[in-house]
């Protein structure tokens, strides 16, 4: 598992919250290793670009970004997906040990992004719903998750502030950590000076989720957090999934960052 946080990474990034016990074994190197900063004697000026808001499909908004992140002089690129959930049927796909690119998984697919952690062997970390079917055991006191109920109805959440109950009628759902915004509106703040490729879920006031892929590894987990408290796309909660080499989605052939590496899990939006 190609990917942003390794072991020590995610012991150190998940705080006292998170006992090292409750962490799941992440092993696969990160994919970061190797990437340095510019120097800025030799590296362009970042002008911050902002395409606005667009209609992609009734339900489903576009916004591309590109910002500037202090000590990386080349900034970050930032393509955004704002969704009213009740516009699409949400699905988690999942394949344990048959990982697909991003772009390989559906066609018919409006939007997929890639989902929450896997191990070695391509297996979904965390608790996993995928048309029903239940894998793998909840995060207790720390992470997120997305899900949706048997009734269709779409929601995201803090683990700590709400956690997961068995009794619950989930008919998709994934999990991941860290919380970058929680319920309340602090941030993910242990900073480990770790950049990567990024996925992130968000909700804003509104109700609408929000994906957000920043795929040229300017940003680290602290730095992301406090970009996105401080921007305006209103976040009231927002989720980190997987990145480094998963990061990716697919919005059509014309509009895709794929993976860098197979995943066993994405989420996938269709058209109702």
């Amino acid at each position: 598992m190609i990917r942003c946080l390794c072991l020590a990474l995610l012991l150190a990034a998940c705080g006292p919250a998170l006992p090292p016990a409750t962490l799941p074994p992440l092993t696969r190197v990160a994919a970061t290793a190797g990437i340095t900063a510019v120097p800025a004697t030799l590296a362009p000026t970042v002008t911050a670009v902002d395409s606005g808001w667009a209609a992609v499909a009734p339900g489903l908004e576009r916004r591309e970004l590109r910002v500037p992140v202090a000590d990386w002089p080349l900034g970050e690129r930032l393509v955004v997906f704002r969704v009213e959930p009740t516009a699409f049927t949400w699905r988690v796909l999942y394949t344990p040990g048959f990982p697909s690119f991003i772009s390989a998984w559906d066609s018919r697919a409006r939007l997929i992004f890639n989902g929450g952690f896997f191990d070695e062997n391509d297996a979904a970390l965390g608790l996993l719903v995928a048309d029903g079917r239940v894998f793998g055991q909840s995060y207790e006191g720390f992470g997120g998750m997305l899900a949706v109920n048997t009734l269709g109805a779409v929601s995201l959440r803090s683990l700590s502030a709400k956690p997961y109950t068995p009794s619950e009628a989930l008919a998709q759902a994934v999990q991941c950590f860290p919380m970058l915004v929680a319920p309340g509106g602090a941030v993910f703040d242990r900073e480990d000076g770790q950049r990567a490729r990024r996925t992130v879920l968000g909700a804003d006031a509104d109700g609408r989720l929000l994906l957000i892929v920043a795929p040229d590894g300017g940003f680290t987990l602290a730095s992301l957090a406090a970009w996105l408290r401080a921007s305006d796309l209103g976040l009231q909660l927002a989720l980190n999934l997987d990145g480094g080499g998963s990061t990716g989605y697919f919005a059509g052939p014309g509009d895709q960052i794929d993976s860098l590496t197979p995943v066993p899990v994405v989420v996938a939006l269709y058209d109702r």
